[in-house]
């Protein structure tokens, strides 16, 4: 390196000279050429994840989306539906993918020593991250606000017209569904003209009591708008919880109304998940949560209002703890080790917080100014250019720890080696 620094690759024709940059211009451009590969892995990042989330969100509910006629409508709503609740979690971590990566890469092929050397200062690597930070906040704090309430509302509005089908599979199929929390159903056969028998319904949805309906026939009636379950030749058990006294009434006849078991699909009460940020900071005085569980509003306002300050907070802590060049590998992994144990015990606390926040007033205050707090200290510490560093005692313990665990792996390794051996041999 006698007297140059080669620019990174796709950025040729440029040099520095030891004393300092020898053009602005080269600053600008490799701020770009950072910026651009922590946006392509942050972004790609962000799919992976979201397509991984997005999964097992979908299988959750896999149970109610197979019991519809239109199943596969039904899948790719839901699915499209729970995409911006997903971004809004996925988001920091993919920013933390990004820059990390980005600046693990700079260290070890030595970019970052030749840019100290060659006298560039720290602003070349937290600009770029600190504005990939802002640009993933804005889009975490648009979609949590903007497009997430009114894609849960729609989600809701599929998940209950995909139940209201749930009774109509449960006659085809034979078999005990599920129609809604603590309510079940089995009905064993169908008959020629509609009719079906051996209906078995358990309802405890109440916590005060236990609703059993057994019948021998039964048929689906429709009045109007409204649907019916007619009943013939059996009986309701009804069982107190308190005293667990048990009553049966046989009946000849008897007629439920399905609109007490079975969702419509217009839905009256939404949560508060699916209202808009301003009906909740001002929700009218009338509203069913308001009045019964003002602790959900209070929540889910925190959540909203709260997560945006992650994906910056993230950012600066990968630009305090590895946008400094280090000289050994060591040093390097407890940077890395450093800033995901920070990032997990934020947003570990963030999602406590914010789901206690509606029965604290002390948890609603630190869910705001423990991410606001983290923000001005991290940002203070990247522009002073320090780097915290772990005390010898801690730094040794740590080292003790992975040492045990290390040893522990070799001895379970040997001894699945000697087993296996072991069983050839005698095989």
């Amino acid at each position: 390196m006698a007297g140059t620094l080669a620019a990174p690759v796709g950025m040729t024709g440029m040099t520095t000279t030891r004393g300092g940059l020898k053009q602005d211009g080269f600053m600008k451009q490799f701020e770009r050429y950072i910026l651009r590969r922590m946006a392509l892995l942050t972004f790609w990042s962000l799919v992976s994840a979201t397509l991984l989330v997005l999964t097992t969100q979908v299988l959750l509910r896999l149970n109610i989306l197979t019991s519809s006629n239109q199943a596969l409508v039904a899948f790719l709503k839901v699915s499209g539906f729970l995409i911006p609740n997903v971004i809004v979690i996925v988001a920091p971590f993919a920013l933390l993918i990004g820059v990390s990566q980005v600046l693990y890469g700079l260290n070890s092929d030595s970019e970052l020593v030749v840019m100290e050397s060659s006298g560039a200062g720290p602003a070349i690597i937290y600009r770029p991250v600190l504005i990939l930070s802002a640009a993933v906040s804005l889009l975490t704090f648009s979609v949590g606000n903007l497009i997430e309430p009114y894609s849960n509302r729609a989600l809701g509005d599929t998940i209950a017209e995909a139940s209201a089908d749930l009774l109509s599979v449960a006659v085809r199929t034979g078999s005990f569904q599920k129609l809604d929390d603590n309510l079940f159903v089995h009905i064993s056969k169908t008959f020629p003209g509609g009719e079906f028998g051996g209906i078995f319904l358990s309802d405890r949805r109440t916590p005060e009591r236990e609703i059993v309906y057994f019948a021998e026939r039964g048929r689906m009636v429709q009045v109007g708008e409204n649907r019916f379950l007619v009943l013939a030749d059996g009986q309701a058990q009804q069982q107190e919880q308190e005293n667990r006294q048990i009553s049966i009434v046989k009946f000849d006849s008897y007629a439920l109304d399905l609109s007490s078991f079975l969702p419509t699909g217009n839905r009256s009460i939404f949560k508060p998940r699916e209202q808009t940020t301003p009906y909740l900071l001002d929700p009218p005085k009338d509203d069913f949560f308001h009045v019964r569980f003002p602790n959900e509003i209070t929540k889910q306002l925190v959540d909203r209002l709260t997560a945006w300050n992650y994906p910056l907070l993230f950012g600066l802590i990968c630009c305090v703890f590895m946008g400094r060049a280090h000289s050994n590998r060591q040093d390097q992994l407890q940077s890395i080790l450093t800033v995901v144990g920070l990032v997990m015990a934020f947003r570990g606390f963030g999602f406590y917080s914010a789901e206690e926040a509606g029965h604290s007033t002390g948890m609603k205050i630190a869910a705001y100014g423990v991410p606001a707090g983290g923000i001005l200290l991290y940002l203070w510490l990247t522009m002073a250019g320090l780097q915290p560093h772990m005390p010898k005692w801690l730094v040794h313990l740590r080292d003790l720890g992975i040492t045990r665990i290390l040893e522990l792996f070799e001895r379970a390794y040997g001894w699945h080696l000697q087993r296996t051996r072991r069983k050839t041999g005698q095989a």
